[in-house]
Formats: structure tokens, C-alpha cells, sequence
């Protein structure tokens, strides 16, 4: 992009959200009339799968890195591959939406809410100041607090809302406590002249470790609620249960990969000090066996199937933050492969759950029960999923993302207050696996190999009917074959390799 003037170069580099934006003012002008409710999806799929295109193209023809917005937006490969990655998965959640919705009063409405919080988290990921980091993740918050809430006559739903609500003030006020002491030693928002001036005052002496202590405290606290890692998980199960399942997957895929664009992104440039990596590497540790032992417990009790999905997402963020605690090449390079990877085969997870859900009413672990001998194809893609969560190499994508995240913590060495801490997280990491490893393949054995419940009896012989979820789940599992078969060692790693460069690694 030679010689552009500025607004053609904005409009340019901002083309994805630019249509997102006219997206959602379009559908909230259709959802006002009867009429036109059905076109509504149809609209917002359109408008996602442009934004995922015009992502797509601006990674190949985007140039060199920009900074743009008075230096707020930075618009570089990681920029560019997040933003992408979150318009794609939350079109597939649009898309096997559909029947899913009409249980609702209102679900037209449903739809821009959804890209306002797509359009806030490709923001978060591309910030590059904390005043629009602040805008972009409150923006995101909020969207997502109206999605938990949003079957309003559901009292699941309205106590997710509330909880949703008073947990992301808390964590946003003890965030803003954080940037308010950056912006009290540096006197700047930017992430350049903060990282450039922080490492000059810490060279010279003149900041107090509690206070970098404390700093470094407020910014991982709120990094471990997007994630919903341990100890500030407690949300996230009843959250995810009251809500409705699309707003569930939202919030344990987008969400997350919005929390990981950014911390990347603060990390790398920012700050990274010993205390936060010690931070993290606590919050990794909790959440792998919080989230695999509790989940055990969830599928043991015949819990809910979609709040042993919530325990299963606090487990895959211990294993993401692995890959923040190290935080060299290999480990980012593992990171965002893993992440990609968990996008779809989390999202194909819970896409086989909405559609049960949608054709039977529930999401009991037991009355998915001989799902195979009325829908074998759901049955088999949600088990492919979760196999994949498990980290078995069948359909090898999970396997080998997280086999190369905790070979890069291994690997690593990374000594915290004379501890091993790589050896130890990958452990962690591997010990947890094969707990998740009997309840994610026990719920697979239940819908392959148990005889069919009352549920699954009374669906019809076959369904010819055109279902979206459906559609959804199979481009899911198609995608993360490929990935899994061909991505690996291809195009992708170039991708990995264009996000590492950009952020100068």
C-alpha cells in the first residue's frame, strides 16, 4: 500500500470491521420488522463469512505492519490471523444457530448483539494503546453479558446474565487499577512508549518490584477471567450452563482467543516480567487440574453435558497459558497452533450439543445416549471432536498442537525461583490430559456404544430435513482434518512464521 492517503488507508486496513459494523446497523434495521427476522441469520452469516474473506486478504496483500488511529490500531500479521480466526468461528456459531434460536421470544435481535462482541474482540486483538484495549474488551464484555441473558424467560439464563455481570466488574475495575499505575509512571497509553519507558525506569532503578508486583497482578487477574482459568473459573460453569449453548461457545472460544491475541500482544510488547510468568504459570497449573478433576466429577455424577464442555474449556486454557508462561518462539509458535486447533474442534463440540439440544430439549450427558443409531453423522463429527480434545492422534490436529505445546514447555527449561517450571507445566500438562482423556471418551462411548435413551428413541428415524448446525459442525470437522493432516507442516506454519516475525521473534 504505497502512498495512500489516510483515509483510504484506514477504510483499507479496518475493511473487515467496516463490514461487521454496517452489519450490524443493516440486520438491527431488518430485526425491527416481522417480515424480514428470518433474513437476519442469513444477513449476519453473510456479513461474517465477508469479514473472514477480507481478514484473509489483507494477510496476504496487507503489506508491511501499520500502525493507524492516531497509533492505537496495529495492524500487523498477529493483527490480521486473530481477526480472521474470530469472524470464521463465529460464523460457524451463527450459521448452527438457526434452529437453535427459535426457541427464543426474540432471536433476530440475538444476531447484532453477537457481531458487536465479534467486532469488539477483533479490536482487542488489534490494540494497540489501553484506551482502545479498554473500549475494545468492555465492548466484547458487554455484548457477551447481553448474549448469557438473553433467553430472558429463562431463569438459568437471567442468573448467568447477573453473574456474568459481576464478575467482569470486578475484574475491569481491578484491570483499570492496573493501567491507571502504567499510566501514572509512564504518562502514556501507548504500548510502544509504555514498554520503552518502563524498561527505562526499571534499568535505572527507579520502580519498586511490589509495584511491578502489583501491576503485574491486575493485569493477569483479568487475563484469567477471559480465560476463565483457575482460580477465576467461578463463573464460568453456571454461566456457560444457564446460558444459551451459542452464547456458551462464544464465550469458550471467541472470548478465549481474544484474551490469547491480546496477551501475546501485551507480553511481547508491553512488559514480561518474572512475576508475571510466575502468575501465569500458577493460573496454568490450577485451571489443568481444576478443569480435568471437576470434569470428571460433572460426567461421574451425570451432570450436564454442556457444563462438563465449561470444565473442559477451564482445562484447555491451563493449557494455553503454557504456552504464555514460556513465551519464546517455540512456545508461541505451539500456542497459536493449539489455539487454532481448539477453535474448531471445541466449536464442532459444542455444535453437536446444540443440535441435540435444539431436536431433543437437553443436554443431559445420559440422554445423548445411542445418539449414533438415529444421527450417526453428528455422533461420529462430535466425537471426532472430542477424541481431538483429548489429544489422541486420530485425526492427528489435537494431538499434535498440544504434543508440540508441552514438548516447547519441556524444552524450555524455564527456571521460576529455582523450579523447573517448563518440566513441571509439561507434566502438569500430560497428567491432565489423561484425565480429560476418560471423560471426554466416555461421552464419546455413551452416544457410540450405549443403547439409545428415551431422547434419543423418540427422534425421528431420519431427519432429511436441511439442518445448519449440521452444516456447521461438518465444515468444523473438515477443517480441522485438514489442519490436522496437511496444515501443519504447510501453509500454516508460513502463517505462524509471518505472526512471529511481526512481533519480532
Amino acid at each position: 500500500m504505497d502512498e495512500m492517503d489516510p483515509l483510504t488507508e484506514i477504510s483499507s486496513v479496518l475493511a473487515p470491521e467496516i463490514i461487521v459494523l454496517l452489519g450490524i446497523l443493516i440486520s438491527l434495521a431488518m430485526s425491527l420488522f416481522n417480515s424480514s427476522k428470518k433474513y437476519v441469520i442469513g444477513f449476519a452469516t453473510l456479513v461474517l463469512g465477508l469479514a473472514t474473506c477480507a481478514s484473509a486478504q489483507l494477510f496476504f496483500v496487507g503489506g508491511q505492519n501499520k500502525l493507524i488511529l492516531f497509533d492505537s490500531f496495529n495492524h500487523d500479521a498477529l493483527s490480521i490471523y486473530f481477526r480472521f480466526l474470530i469472524y470464521f468461528v463465529t460464523m460457524l456459531i451463527v450459521l448452527g444457530s438457526k434452529e437453535y434460536l427459535k426457541q427464543l421470544e426474540s432471536p433476530a435481535e440475538y444476531y447484532p448483539i453477537m457481531l458487536t462482541a465479534a467486532l469488539g474482540a477483533g479490536f482487542l486483538v488489534s490494540a494497540n494503546d489501553f484506551l482502545l484495549f479498554f473500549v475494545a474488551l468492555e465492548t466484547l464484555g458487554l455484548s457477551a453479558i447481553l448474549l448469557a441473558s438473553y433467553a430472558r424467560l429463562n431463569q438459568g439464563s437471567n442468573e448467568a446474565g447477573i453473574k456474568y455481570l459481576i464478575n467482569s466488574a470486578v475484574a475491569t475495575a481491578i484491570l483499570l487499577l492496573g493501567i491507571s499505575m502504567i499510566y501514572g509512571l509512564t504518562a502514556s497509553t501507548n504500548f510502544q512508549m509504555v514498554s520503552n519507558r518502563m524498561a527505562g525506569f526499571a534499568s535505572a532503578g527507579l520502580i519498586s518490584p511490589a509495584l511491578l508486583s502489583l501491576i503485574s497482578v491486575s493485569i493477569v487477574a483479568a487475563l484469567g477471567f477471559k480465560l476463565a482459568a483457575a482460580p477465576f473459573h467461578n463463573w464460568s460453569p453456571d454461566v456457560y450452563t444457564g446460558g444459551p449453548t451459542t452464547t456458551t461457545v462464544f464465550l469458550s472460544v471467541v472470548s478465549k482467543a481474544a484474551a490469547i491475541g491480546l496477551a501475546i500482544r501485551l507480553f511481547g510488547y508491553v512488559f514480561f516480567t518474572g512475576s508475571v510468568a510466575s502468575l501465569l504459570a500458577i493460573l496454568a497449573a490450577l485451571s489443568i487440574i481444576v478443569g480435568n478433576y471437576v470434569g470428571l466429577i460433572q460426567m461421574v455424577s451425570r451432570g450436564s453435558a454442556k457444563r462438563l464442555l465449561a470444565y473442559s474449556s477451564i482445562a484447555q486454557a491451563g493449557y494455553l497459558l503454557i504456552g504464555l508462561v514460556v513465551f519464546d518462539m517455540d512456545s508461541v509458535m505451539s500456542l497459536i497452533a493449539y489455539l487454532s486447533v481448539y477453535a474448531l474442534m471445541n466449536t464442532g463440540a459444542f455444535l453437536g450439543l446444540i443440535y441435540f439440544e435444539q431436536k431433543t430439549g437437553s443436554d443431559a450427558i445420559f440422554d445423548m445416549a445411542g445418539l449414533i443409531t438415529k444421527r450417526p453423522w453428528v455422533a461420529i463429527a462430535t466425537s471426532l471432536c472430542l477424541i481431538n480434545l483429548a489429544g489422541l492422534p486420530f485425526i492427528p490436529a489435537g494431538f499434535i498442537a498440544k504434543f508440540y505445546l508441552f514438548s516447547s514447555a519441556y524444552k524450555s527449561n524455564l527456571m521460576l525461583l529455582g523450579i523447573n517450571v517448563g518440566f513441571w507445566l509439561a507434566l502438569i500438562g500430560l497428567l491432565g490430559s489423561l484425565v480429560g482423556l476418560f471423560y471426554y471418551l466416555y461421552l464419546v462411548k455413551v452416544m457410540v456404544v450405549n443403547e439409545p435413551s428415551t431422547a434419543v428413541s423418540q427422534l425421528e428415524e431420519k431427519d432429511s430435513s436441511f439442518d445448519y448446525s449440521r452444516l456447521a459442525l461438518s465444515m468444523s470437522v473438515v477443517l480441522m482434518t485438514g489442519l490436522g493432516i496437511w496444515g501443519m507442516n504447510g501453509l500454516f506454519q508460513d502463517i505462524i512464521g509471518e505472526i512471529l516475525q511481526s512481533l519480532g521473534g
